[in-house]
């Protein structure tokens, strides 16, 4: 149900009750809202300066409003509390474990969360892929992704899984050393063919 906050500069709220995941929308800009408040219906109120995020009567956020286009206005709090959440999530799914074999894993989950993944789920999936592919391999992978700016576990999968396919491909030289029965092989030549007796049997033919 819309109410009106006290002391708001429009008569009644933007819009009321939405859940919002990790940032709320409004006229084209993303704001910033509490880690805790992720998940709860909330209400915006939209004044000429501020915009104001509600759960239930309390006010939750506050932020200057911007008249811009895809801007995304953070508060330090909101960013530091998450950090911390961020933290708690990745030491319930194996931090250890993630941090000692791929040292670059925390600014791969800063770089995820970013552009708006979840961290549980990334650290989640990150484990499932050093099973799967070992550290060496993951490492590679995380080096390639944060380079093409593409930190995602999806992306990581697909890196994994090109440089699989690109290893099944390379045959390495074959060493007959190993092999005196086999050393006269090398010796042998194939003599070369004269293709021009394929070329006058088929002007024969026509």
């Amino acid at each position: 149900m819309a109410f009106n906050p006290p002391d708001i500069q429009i008569p009644t709220p933007i819009w009321a009750e939405r859940h919002i995941t990790q940032l709320a929308t409004y006229d084209g800009n993303d704001y910033s809202i509490p880690p805790e408040a992720v998940g709860h219906p909330l209400t915006l109120v939209a004044g000429p300066e501020t915009v104001r995020l509600f759960d239930g009567q309390q006010e939750i956020a506050r932020h200057r409003r911007s008249y811009s286009r895809h801007e995304m206005i953070e508060d330090p709090a909101h960013i530091a509390a998450v950090v911390k959440d961020k933290r708690k999530a990745l030491g319930a799914t194996g931090s250890s474990r993630l941090s000692s074999h791929l040292p670059r894993v925390g600014e791969f989950l800063d770089a995820a969360f970013a552009c708006g993944e979840q961290v549980s789920r990334q650290s989640k999936k990150l484990i499932e892929l050093l099973d799967d592919y070992g550290a060496g391999e993951l490492n590679a992978a995380i080096e390639e992704a944060l380079e093409r700016q593409t930190p995602r576990a999806d992306s990581l999968a697909l890196i994994l899984e090109r440089r699989r396919r690109k290893s099944r491909c390379v045959r390495l030289p074959v060493d007959l050393s190993h092999h005196p029965h086999l050393r006269h092989f090398e010796d042998l030549s194939v003599p070369a063919q004269n293709l021009e007796v394929y070329d006058e049997g088929s002007q024969d033919e026509q």
